[in-house]
């Protein structure tokens, strides 16, 4: 059976790519996921300097026993470039020998700031990038250092595509877009993104929904340190966890395939192999998991053997001839539409 997969030029020896997260902040995370499988393992979103990021508590389960809705707000929390790339230095040649590529996700207030943490991404080894212009945490509530990172690069396509456009002519590796979902669905904006930056590669997460959740034992509502600052500072909250979505991965990911030819890698909702076909058939070239490894650290395991039961069910010698297979019979814009959430 061949898993490999290709996202643009670039291959993969299977579609699991392990996205940023804590546990990829360090040489042990990082040391300890490539043994586990993955054709790709995501660095903690990193910027030029540490980050404390948000006040406690940041990473908890509202439903502990069912563990199906995470919080996780850390705010673009990292122990900055240097030691980032420490990281990335000591792991190499094990991930070599793992046949695992290392994509250093980055983050900046400024171009400037972008272009500096991912010329020393590719210095340190990082076979790819990933520009987080996605993370909805930050901001100017959490002091000076994060009033322009994350989901600022999308408040308009313009500054998608000055961040986009700067990576992409400092280094020589592919350059990956974590974009806002709300953003790039929205055709004018995905149009002038994908014409004058031309990212390598789409990422983001499906959509998510708006939850609240009570602790019974305080009758105290279940919220995040940010939410927690939010409202100590009295800034209006929308509280939003990670929920089951991914019948918005799988929608919103067939919408983008049908507008882009650009290689889509989602996550969101994604628990088992099986979830990882069906995002394939509707056009993504790899995918992300995340909160699966929170639940079990062998989640790659469970997930390769499962689309490998699969493949071995259908009499399938290669996911390349699963790609897209859905789509013929999806309708394309403008008759699919996908909703936008403020």
């Amino acid at each position: 059976m061949d898993l490999s997969v290709k996202v643009g030029n670039v291959k993969f020896k299977n579609p699991l790519i392990l996205g940023s997260a804590s546990y990829t902040a360090s040489r042990n995370g990082l040391e300890r996921y490539i043994r586990k499988g993955f054709s790709a393992v995501v660095t903690k979103t990193t910027t030029n300097k540490p980050l404390e990021g948000s006040p406690s508590p940041r990473i908890f389960w509202y439903d502990p026993d069912r563990k199906s809705m995470l919080a996780g707000a850390e705010a673009l929390r990292n122990p900055g470039i240097g030691k980032m790339c420490q990281a990335i230095t000591a792991v190499k040649k094990l991930a070599e020998a793992e046949k695992c590529l290392i994509i250093g996700s980055l983050a900046g207030n400024t171009p400037e700031e972008m272009v500096e943490v991912a010329s020393r991404f590719v210095d340190a080894g990082a076979d790819l990038l990933e520009i987080n212009l996605a993370c909805p945490l930050t901001g100017s509530y959490l002091g000076p250092d994060y009033e322009k990172l994350g989901k600022y690069w999308c408040q308009t396509p313009e500054k998608a595509v000055e961040a986009i456009q700067a990576v992409k002519w400092a280094v020589k590796v592919p350059v990956w877009a974590k974009c806002v979902l709300n953003a790039i669905i929205q055709p004018e904006f995905l149009k002038k993104v994908d014409e004058e930056a031309k990212p390598d590669g789409y990422s983001f997460v499906g959509g998510r929904i708006p939850c609240l959740v009570i602790d019974v034992e305080t009758g105290k509502p279940k919220f995040p340190g940010n939410i927690l600052l939010q409202i100590k500072k009295r800034i209006p909250i929308s509280p939003i966890v990670t929920g089951p979505v991914k019948s918005s991965t799988i929608l919103h990911t067939a919408y983008l395939a049908r507008m882009t030819s650009t290689p889509l890698i989602p996550s969101g909702g994604l628990y088992k192999g099986e979830d990882v076909i069906e995002a394939m058939m509707v056009g993504s070239s790899s995918i992300q998991i995340c909160a699966e490894v929170y639940r079990n650290q062998n989640a790659s395991i469970v997930f390769l053997k499962d689309i490998e039961a699969f493949m071995e069910r259908k009499k399938i010698d290669s996911l390349s001839e699963i790609f897209g297979t859905a789509l013929q019979y999806i309708p394309a814009p403008p008759l699919l539409k996908v909703p936008i959430f403020s």
